[in-house]
């Protein structure tokens, strides 16, 4: 991937959105693979303290975590991967709980419409990590809103989208939410992006940008 443009400046992309909650990236679809800046954003500074949370439309959880140990190397505190759609992974057991001496949990949301059943399963995690008192802040992956876009109008995205930043920012989180720009009007990007305390551009070589409010 190529070399950020603006890592060549004095302050890297984390620094950039420090004191950011919930930030919108905005990115070309190149197919399923999790980019680099989001897993920037995702592992912080110390990942094996990490406590992160992955929601996926687009991959398996067994692809998300090959993904995430490609680019991080080491597996975090305590990850929770929330596939969306029914996907079978052989990886998983039945119940969801991953391979022995894995520091990941796996829950399936089957209906890709259901978002209470989506709100519930990330309210418990951010309440577990709050209570937790996790050494670094609860970092979430949201991938991905135009996915989410397929299964529910604006409006209702947007309601449900409007409780999920609220509810990181109380349990003093840190979440991102994937965005192709190219598969929206301007009126669905002008009102998502209302929910957002930062944007962060990515073109198709990689290279990014911050927009902060």
């Amino acid at each position: 991937m190529a070399e950020p443009v603006a890592s060549r400046e004095t302050n890297s992309l984390s620094e950039r959105l420090r004191g950011a909650a919930n930030i919108l990236v905005m990115e070309p679809s190149f197919g399923t693979s999790t980019s680099g800046v989001c897993l920037d954003l995702l592992a912080g500074e110390d990942p094996p303290s990490a406590t992160v949370l992955g929601i996926s439309y687009r991959q398996s959880p067994a692809e998300w975590i090959d993904d995430w140990q490609a680019h991080v190397g080491t597996a975090p505190a305590h990850g929770m991967v929330i596939s969306v759609g029914d996907r079978a992974d052989p990886r998983f057991s039945s119940d969801g709980s991953p391979d022995a001496g894995d520091r990941w949990s796996v829950s399936v949301i089957e209906n890709a419409s259901d978002l209470t059943g989506l709100g519930i399963e990330l309210s418990e995690f951010l309440e577990y990590a709050y209570e937790a008192d996790a050494v670094d802040r609860p970092r979430l992956c949201f991938d991905s809103l135009t996915a989410l876009l397929q299964y529910a109008d604006l409006k209702r995205a947007f309601r449900f989208l409007h409780v999920v930043t609220g509810r990181v920012k109380s349990a003093h989180g840190v979440g991102h939410y994937h965005l192709d720009p190219d598969a929206h009007d301007e009126q669905t990007l002008a009102t998502i992006k209302g929910l957002f305390d930062a944007v962060v551009e990515v073109d198709e070589t990689g290279e990014w940008s911050v927009k902060t409010r």
